[in-house]
C-alpha cells in the first residue's frame, strides 16, 4: 500500500481538464492542486470526513520512503459525492481503497482524489458515471419557477470577460492588497460569497418559488435562501448588510427583475490567477448592487440568469454582464450543513 507520483506525460494530458473541472465544485482548482502532479495513493482509510462544501479521506499508507504515512485528499461534498454512486458507508475505516487525484500545493501528504478504486476492482469516478446520463422525463416548464441544476456551457470558451482588475480604484487596490486568499477565502467560514458564487455553485440544485407575495431562491448551496421583496421600492436605509444583501424586484414580462444592495464589504472571486503574479482575490465594497434577470428559454427548456454589477467605490466600470443557463431538474434539495475549514482540512473543534 504506498503513494506514487505519476509523471507519466500521456497520463498528465488527460488528466489536467478532467480534474481541474472536477474541482471547481466548491473552489478553484489551481491554487490549491497541481494537475500537473498526478498522484495515486493505496492504503486503508483511517477516516472519512463526510462533509459540505468538501469531503474528506484519510489512508494510511506507505510513502516513497517506505514509512507509513496519513494522507488526507480532499473531493467534493457529501451530498454530490453520494449522489454520484459514493457513498459514507463505502468509504468506512478499514477500507482498502486507491484514489487517484492532483498534488496539493500546501501538503505533501495532501490530494484532490477524482477516482476510488476499490479492492474488488470497482472504480468510481467523484463525478458520477462516465458517458450519457439518462435525462429525466419531466414536464415542459412554462416559467421560471421549479428546480433548476447549473447547465454546462453551450460553447465553452476561455475568451471571456476577465477579472476587473486592471479597473481598481485605489481603494480597490488596497481591499485587494490587504486580502489573503488562503486565510481569508470567505467558505472557509461557510459564507456564501455573493450572489454570482451562488449561482455559479455546479452540482447543486436551486429551487424558485413563491411564498406569499414573495419570491424565494433556494439554493443547496451553503442553504442559502434569498427572499426577493416584490412589493417592496426601495431598500431599507440603514438596514441590516450581508454577502448576499437585501433584495426587491419586479416582473418584467415573463422576466423576473431582482436588485440587491445593503450588501456588506466582501468577495466577488476568492482566487484570481494571473500568470507570473501571486494568486488574488478580487474584493467589493458595501457601495456594490447587482441587477439579476432571470428568464425561461422555453425553445431550450433552460432558465437564463443575467447579472449586472456595479462597485464605483472598488472599480472605474461596471462588470460585463454574466450569463448563466439552468437546465430542469427533479433533485430534492438537501441541507449543506457547511463545515468550516481551511486551506488544509476540516476546522475541528
Amino acid at each position: 500500500m504506498s503513494v506514487r507520483h505519476i509523471v507519466v506525460r500521456t497520463i498528465v494530458a488527460i488528466g489536467v481538464s478532467f480534474a481541474a473541472s472536477a474541482a471547481l465544485a466548491h473552489h478553484s482548482f489551481a491554487p490549491h492542486f497541481d494537475a500537473a502532479k498526478p498522484v495515486s495513493i493505496s492504503g486503508k482509510v483511517t477516516e472519512f470526513e463526510a462533509r459540505n462544501p468538501h469531503s474528506y479521506v484519510h489512508i494510511a499508507a506507505l510513502d516513497e520512503n517506505g514509512r507509513t504515512q496519513e494522507y488526507v485528499c480532499e473531493s467534493h461534498g457529501v451530498t454530490q459525492l453520494t449522489r454520484n454512486g459514493l457513498t459514507p458507508a463505502m468509504l468506512k475505516a478499514g477500507t482498502t481503497i486507491r484514489v487517484t487525484g492532483s498534488l496539493s500545493r500546501h501538503s505533501a501528504h495532501m490530494c484532490f482524489f477524482d477516482s476510488v478504486e476499490f479492492a474488488d476492482g470497482r472504480k468510481l469516478s467523484v463525478n458520477g458515471p462516465t458517458g450519457p446520463r439518462p435525462v429525466p422525463t419531466l414536464a415542459p416548464r412554462k416559467d421560471i419557477f421549479g428546480t433548476w441544476l447549473l447547465a454546462p456551457l453551450r460553447n465553452p470558451s476561455t475568451s471571456g470577460p476577465q477579472p476587473m482588475m486592471q479597473f481598481l480604484t485605489p481603494a480597490g487596490e488596497k481591499a485587494v492588497a490587504a486580502y489573503d486568499p488562503f486565510k481569508d477565502d470567505p467558505t472557509f467560514r461557510c459564507d456564501p460569497v455573493a450572489i454570482r458564487r451562488v449561482w455559479g455553485a455546479p452540482g447543486t440544485p436551486l429551487e424558485i418559488v413563491h411564498d406569499g407575495n414573495d419570491v424565494v431562491l433556494h439554493h443547496e448551496w451553503m442553504d442559502v435562501r434569498r427572499v426577493i421583496h416584490m412589493n417592496m421600492k426601495d431598500h431599507p436605509k440603514n438596514g441590516a448588510r450581508s454577502s448576499l444583501g437585501h433584495s426587491i424586484g419586479h416582473m418584467d414580462g415573463d422576466t423576473l427583475v431582482v436588485e440587491t444592495a445593503n450588501y456588506s464589504a466582501g468577495v466577488l472571486n476568492q482566487y484570481v490567477e494571473t500568470a507570473g503574479q501571486p494568486t488574488k482575490g478580487l474584493l467589493h465594497s458595501a457601495a456594490l448592487t447587482s441587477v439579476e434577470r432571470l428568464h425561461l428559454d422555453a425553445d431550450g427548456q433552460r432558465l437564463v440568469v443575467e447579472i449586472d454589477l456595479t462597485d464605483p467605490e472598488f472599480f472605474k466600470q461596471t462588470f460585463a454582464r454574466s450569463t448563466s443557463e439552468y437546465a430542469p431538474s427533479d433533485l430534492k434539495i438537501e441541507p449543506f450543513n457547511c463545515s468550516r475549514e481551511g486551506v488544509t482540512g476540516t476546522v475541528k473543534k
